[in-house]
């Protein structure tokens, strides 16, 4: 049976490397998360009573919703944390590679 010429693979990317589209999703909703998280406890500070300068409670405004904006601002820090543990993990296989390219000797 004559072997079949396939056609050259298209190159797919590879599981561990970053797809750049979900890296910007990520910088975008953290802008967003933050931003929001940021005018809603202003808009809580500025609608504050008025006798009260020192000393009063206030809340932010938003209720749940700030909340809420907030634990997806906690989800997101572990999601940074993630990406920087994956990119040290990268640096570290580049230095493994380089020095085993050299032959594992290090120059005093």
């Amino acid at each position: 049976m004559p072997e079949q010429q396939l056609p050259p693979r298209p190159d797919a990317h590879h599981p561990a490397e970053r797809d750049e589209r979900s890296i910007h999703v990520v910088v975008w909703m953290t802008i967003g998360v933050n931003a929001l998280l940021g005018l809603f406890t202003l808009a809580g500070w500025f609608a504050r009573p008025a006798p009260c300068n020192e000393g009063c409670s206030w809340r932010p405004l938003g209720g749940m919703l700030w909340v809420l904006l907030a634990i997806v601002d906690v989800g997101l820090v572990l999601i940074w944390a993630g990406i920087g543990y994956l990119y040290l993990v990268g640096i570290g296989q580049r230095i493994g590679r380089r020095i085993s390219h050299r032959g594992g000797r290090v120059k005093d």
